[in-house]
């Protein structure tokens, strides 16, 4: 009887193990990632002949915090008269990163792509381009009070980062949020700016669909974000966002920060076309 009871016990604390061995011990990075692409080997090959049918390989891997749904597209350079790929389009879904980091990734093809007719020696750039959905959303907390007085337990002016933000990466995404708490006749006023940060490859495409509200006290009105466009080379935008408070006492309640928004980068390669003299090569 002894003997089963040590032998129970013992194979109690190996599941116990295995399993604290499986946990994920992930956190969110914050930095700026979402779908990476790139052509698959050979496909298509650095130099074709003229005639000669040839396929787009890509790969597709999502590096994102965020399921993204979406199309790539692929077209080339030249006049349609001598172009030699199809503009043509394939859907795709990948899953976000998962607990313990594991990427989702796909292979997409296009076939039969051919230049038929060629004047000389050619180079022509292929683009591919995927433009997909990414929803995210942080709950860091911010307390707020009815007075400026006591900055021991709830300040009025404090920056929020890594630490207490819960970061989640994405095309674009929060990095930081400072809280200000201005203040006034019937309450208090809680103003916040988000700074935001996109990946370098890629731009946001249409309108950032950004909704802040304070639980308990509904949304957060925020400026310009009609006017939320990335000029070449830049990567971080701030935007500032407020809503007005009648608090008797310090509250410290989730803000939720949802961040909906399609986003397209692009890559390309550059191939050279044989004009086909007199026989094969």
């Amino acid at each position: 009887m002894n003997k089963k009871i040590i032998l129970l016990l013992v194979l109690v604390l190996f599941i116990t193990g295995c399993s604290q061995g499986f946990q994920s011990n992930r956190k969110g990075t914050g930095t700026p990632d979402g779908v990476r692409m790139n052509f698959l080997e050979l496909q298509p090959r650095n130099e074709l002949r003229e005639g000669e049918s040839f396929d787009i390989g890509l790969k597709l891997e999502n590096k994102a915090d965020c399921n993204v749904a979406g199309e790539v597209c692929v077209r080339d350079l030249l006049t349609g008269s001598i172009s030699g790929v199809e503009d043509s389009c394939e859907s795709f879904t990948l899953k976000k990163v998962d607990d313990y980091g594991y990427v989702d990734s796909t292979e997409v093809f296009f076939t039969d792509n051919v230049y038929g007719s060629v004047s000389g020696d050619l180079k022509s750039t292929i683009v591919a381009e995927a433009t997909y959905s990414c929803f995210i959303q942080l709950t860091p907390q911010l307390c707020v009070k009815p007075r400026r007085e006591d900055e021991t337990i709830c300040k009025s002016r404090e920056t929020l980062t890594s630490s207490t933000l819960g970061l989640k990466s994405a095309p674009i995404t929060v990095t930081q949020i400072d809280k200000l708490l201005v203040p006034q006749s019937n309450g208090v006023k809680l103003e916040t700016s988000l700074h935001l940060r996109k990946m370098s490859e890629g731009n946001l495409e249409g309108p950032l669909n950004l909704n802040l509200n304070y639980e308990g006290y509904g949304s957060l009105q925020c400026r310009d974000l009609d006017k939320l466009e990335w000029k070449k080379g830049e990567t971080e935008k701030i935007i500032k966002c407020e809503i007005s408070l009648n608090v008797d006492d310090i509250e410290d309640n989730p803000l939720v920060i949802s961040l909906d928004y399609y986003y397209v980068n692009s890559k390309t390669k550059q191939i050279t076309i044989l004009k086909e003299e007199g026989g094969l090569l």
